[in-house]
């Protein structure tokens, strides 16, 4: 088993109605107003595209507690050494702290290297809203210069194939939309256009070799590209998202936009041909463009459905937007100097891949935490990071986690990022106790082979964290 335990991109879905002003008021409040208590109903999503979430309205809780934890300290360390103790095989480390006071409250091989699986994308999360404008919105455009048309990539790969649809994350911009503005805009001028692909905004390998080629088959990932249908998934007979990833995701786009201009373009007598993959001139003019989701909303759909494709590009979108290529080279280096430039210890971190799908991976529980601790900082705009973490038993890869006896009260109080490959079990978030403490954590299970028992086992150490 390998990649998280999300839905399927055809499955019922929640369908996400988040509109961002509400969001950036979410941010505004203090650290203490993100209590979840209930989960919204669920939706279908149209036009096939991948599941999507309602975020919750928050519910303001009294401000935290400042009074010393001390004397609870030895009875929380007793109570998580007996819950991580019975994990079945394997190993475990954690951290929990305070983060009101950055008290330690529980510590186990904090500081050791371990492979986070995906609480890896945390630290995408973070470093994207830290360095990036969270309302930016990544454009697919078209340059015309004579009987030349390039379908310029912009590092949106949540295109639908459709109309744009404007309420959504997945197909927000879509390539009918764009298709229909080009052939509009086409009053003038030849009657038969050759169609290039620019994308030239990404650099380097499209494939990490530390990937295995079992995930690859498997369709965990696949190229990586700057524009893609459905987060790397290809579209169906009918253009909804299937189960099935391309093995050139711009070149499949490049394709469906041709075939959709010809369709298109009949009624008004244009022809369209499909050309090669080129940058756009300079003196090129731009006749369409179509917009992304913002920044914040798809760092949070990744966070929600722990998206290896999207992880990956986000990653690669952050490193263009500081002004360095697309590379997954550059992107590594954005993600390690944002958070050493923020005083994060990254002596343990050796990422090899963005997504967290490579067992070569290595983190920290302390760096997790210290991350964790700088996204619930109430002063700044990663704040709206928060909203990405799953709510347990409530959304996203935690909807079906925290329904046992031991745990189902945890449900609404505690946010999690989780992390699942073959031999790794990883849970890292934040949630209140029941005196209003804002407690922050992470624990990573490694070299285990009962994937089952050790999801339950940390799920049973956040509820003893969050105990009503």
């Amino acid at each position: 088993m390998s990649g998280e335990e999300s839905m399927s991109s055809s499955e019922t879905s929640k369908k996400r109605q988040w509109i961002l002003p509400s969001v950036l008021g979410v941010a505004t409040l203090s650290v203490g107003a993100w209590a979840i208590p209930h989960v919204q109903s669920a939706h279908t999503l149209a036009d096939g595209a991948a599941s999507s979430y309602v975020s919750p309205q928050p519910v303001q809780i009294p401000s935290a507690v400042h009074s010393s934890v001390s004397s609870q300290t030895a009875t929380l360390t007793q109570t998580l050494d007996q819950i991580l103790d019975s994990l079945p095989d394997g190993n475990v480390t954690g951290l929990v702290v305070d983060k009101d006071s950055g008290e330690v409250l529980y510590q186990r091989g904090s500081e050791q290297q371990r492979v986070p699986a995906s609480n890896l994308k945390i630290l995408v999360d973070y470093a994207l809203l830290e360095r990036v404008d969270p309302t930016e919105r990544y454009e697919t455009s078209v340059r015309r210069q004579n009987d030349v048309l390039t379908l310029v990539a912009g590092g949106d790969t949540l295109l639908g194939t459709g109309l744009s649809r404007p309420d959504d994350v997945v197909g927000h911009a879509g390539l009918r939309t764009l298709a229909q503005e080009v052939v509009q805009g086409l009053s003038q001028g030849p009657s038969h256009y050759r169609v290039n692909l620019d994308t030239s905004i990404y650099r380097g390998p499209s494939v990490n070799p530390a990937w295995a080629q079992g995930d690859i088959d498997a369709g965990e990932v696949t190229a990586v590209s700057p524009i893609a249908f459905y987060s790397h998934y290809s579209p169906d007979d009918q253009g909804n998202a299937s189960h099935s990833r391309p093995a050139e995701a711009g070149q499949e786009v490049h394709r469906y936009f041709v075939s959709l201009l010809n369709e298109l373009g009949a009624q008004k007598n244009l022809s369209f041909s499909l050309g090669e993959e080129e940058p756009a001139t300079e003196n090129s003019e731009r006749i369409a463009q179509v917009s992304s989701a913002t920044v914040a909303e798809q760092a949070a759909y990744m966070m929600q459905h722990s998206d290896n494709m999207l992880a990956e590009t986000l990653g690669r979108n952050l490193a263009v937007s500081l002004g360095r290529e697309g590379s997954f080279e550059q992107a590594r280096a954005s993600i390690q100097e944002t958070l050493e430039q923020n005083g994060i210890d990254t002596a343990g971190f050796h990422p090899v891949d963005i997504c967290g799908l490579s067992g070569e991976n290595k983190v920290t529980n302390r760096m997790i935490v210290q991350v964790l601790e700088a996204i619930a900082d109430s002063s700044a705009h990663t704040t709206l990071a928060l909203d990405g973490f799953p709510v347990a038993g409530g959304s996203g890869t935690l909807a079906l986690r925290f329904n046992s006896a031991d745990t189902r009260q945890a449900q609404g109080y505690a946010r999690a990022k989780t992390g699942t490959l073959y031999s790794v079990i990883s849970l890292s978030g934040y949630g209140y106790s029941a005196s209003g403490k804002i407690l922050v954590y992470s624990f990573i299970t490694n070299d285990i082979t009962r994937i089952d028992g050790a999801k339950e086992t940390l799920d049973r150490a956040v509820t003893a964290l969050v105990q009503r």
